[in-house]
């Protein structure tokens, strides 16, 4: 559970900081993020001739854009703490030459198993 008490939910994933995710939830979030931005980036291509359908899909880019990099943020920080890292370090998620390396050690490092500072992880028995 999360550390209000109550199940993990698709809002608790993506846009609280609290709690704790693995590996796999943490990647396949990532990949959602990168699959919108890709769907909105071929329609901006796919309109490159209608000048208000591109202005609709740029402002969508724009909006998705803001969305994910705070959904993002607040993955990062649920992974950093099932690893037993504190959150504030998901900002080297947002130095350009780390960004690449944290992502792959946050998608590869094994998290604590049982409960930590943080709680227990929510594939864990009595979360």
């Amino acid at each position: 559970m999360t550390s209000e008490g109550r199940q993990p939910n698709m809002t608790w994933l993506f846009f609280s900081p609290s709690g704790r995710i693995t590996r796999l939830p943490f990647f396949l979030s990532w990949l959602f993020w990168l699959l919108v931005g890709g769907f909105v980036v071929a329609r901006m291509f796919a309109n490159e001739n209608h000048d208000t359908a591109l202005a609709l899909w740029t402002l969508a880019l724009i909006v998705s854009g803001l969305v994910s990099t705070l959904s993002i943020a607040m993955l990062a920080i649920k992974r950093l703490h099932d690893i037993g890292y504190p959150g504030p370090l998901a900002l080297c998620l947002f130095i350009p030459v780390l960004s690449p390396i944290v992502f792959i050690a946050l998608c590869l490092w094994p998290g604590v198993n049982g409960p930590n500072e943080f709680g227990l992880r929510g594939d864990e028995p009595g979360a």
